[in-house]
């Protein structure tokens, strides 16, 4: 999953049915926003954000892969003793469904893994079918390690109570400041922020798009042929496309900047009514129709008030930090090192 991490911009957002939130050209707001389709979207930062690299945004994603499963199982060990916490988190009775695999005789279930998917962002905007096989590998290993881990007794180690105790530390802290920065953002104030940013709003151009994704260049090109054919391109794209999430192929609208390079490149170089050469991307092969192309319309206040909020609570987080450090008293001694 080759995914940037998304800037805090607004999207424009129309009636159309097929319309997904594009941003403005110029980086002139705070916060416009793009939310990518669940195929190679990649999004940009802009402004007083640096541009986070693909290459470096999958290694520091798989750095937090391997730590929150390793943290997190940990301290899933730590939450079933009694004198941490009186309710079991990991209880196999609170998942159901369909069973996909099991452990030494333990169960795991369909809902285990969606539960897992829902807390990592970066695989959420993929669609489910395409990033199961790696969900289902990570958990199944993840489990093995922990029961490999409680049968060694690993959780009564100093130095693994001492990383349980912090990651609690953290979890609970997190939590308090959350609930503190959204109880500090008001109405009156993401209307203001929303008035601000619209003074700098720019269109741009954008298209709309079908596309359908296979695995290799001989699949691209047999169904390039069908298409020059005469065969119909929705039909195709619900045969043979990877991409389940996207209806009869369908993109819906979006920027150039909204995807990845060799996708968003090769598609505004085409015209109306004009199917692509098959493109290759890190997800596998395309075939792409161009349906339209248009200006972008301002977004509503109500399409972008999520990120409005957001914007705001990392601008407050520096005060709430501030003013607890006073209220607590903090003092800075100079270590001897």
């Amino acid at each position: 999953m080759v995914q940037k991490k998304t800037s805090k911009r607004i999207n424009s957002k129309t009636n159309s049915k097929n319309t997904k939130k594009v941003p403005a050209v110029k980086p002139v707001t705070a916060l416009q926003t793009v939310k990518p389709h669940p195929v190679p979207v990649l999004q940009r930062r802009v402004g007083e954000r640096q541009t986070v690299y693909p290459v470096l945004s999958f290694i520091l994603f798989v750095v937090a892969l391997v730590i929150w499963f390793f943290v997190g199982s940990l301290f899933m060990q730590l939450a079933v003793r009694e004198d941490f916490c009186h309710i079991r988190y990991w209880d196999a009775a609170e998942h159901s469904g369909e069973v996909v695999a099991v452990v030494g005789g333990e169960k795991i279930y369909m809902s285990e893994i969606r539960d897992y998917l829902e807390a990592i962002p970066q695989l959420k905007e993929l669609p489910f079918e395409m990033v199961y096989p790696q969900l289902l590998e990570t958990v199944v290993n993840a489990r093995v390690l922990q029961r490999a881990a409680e049968k060694d007794g690993t959780e009564t180690q100093e130095s693994v109570q001492r990383a349980l105790q912090l990651a609690h530390d953290q979890i609970v802290a997190q939590a308090w400041l959350d609930q503190k920065l959204n109880a500090m953002v008001t109405p009156r104030q993401l209307k203001i922020l929303y008035r601000q940013e619209m003074k700098n709003w720019v269109p741009t151009e954008e298209v709309h798009a079908r596309h359908i994704l296979v695995q290799t260049e001989k699949e691209a090109k047999d169904l390039a042929v069908q298409l020059k054919n005469g065969a119909n391109f929705g039909a195709l794209a619900g045969q043979y496309s990877m991409d389940k999430s996207s209806p009869d192929g369908d993109l819906g609208y979006f920027t150039e900047d909204m995807m990845i390079p060799e996708f968003g490149k090769a598609v505004f170089a085409l015209k109306k009514g004009q199917v692509s050469e098959p493109i290759k991307t890190p997800f596998g092969w395309h075939i792409v129709r161009l349906e339209d192309r248009r200006p972008t319309q301002m977004p509503s206040f109500e399409s972008v008030q999520e990120d409005l909020k957001k914007i705001l609570m990392e601008r407050n987080m520096a005060k709430v930090l501030e003013n607890e450090r006073r209220i607590q008293k903090v003092e800075i001694k100079k270590p001897t090192l």
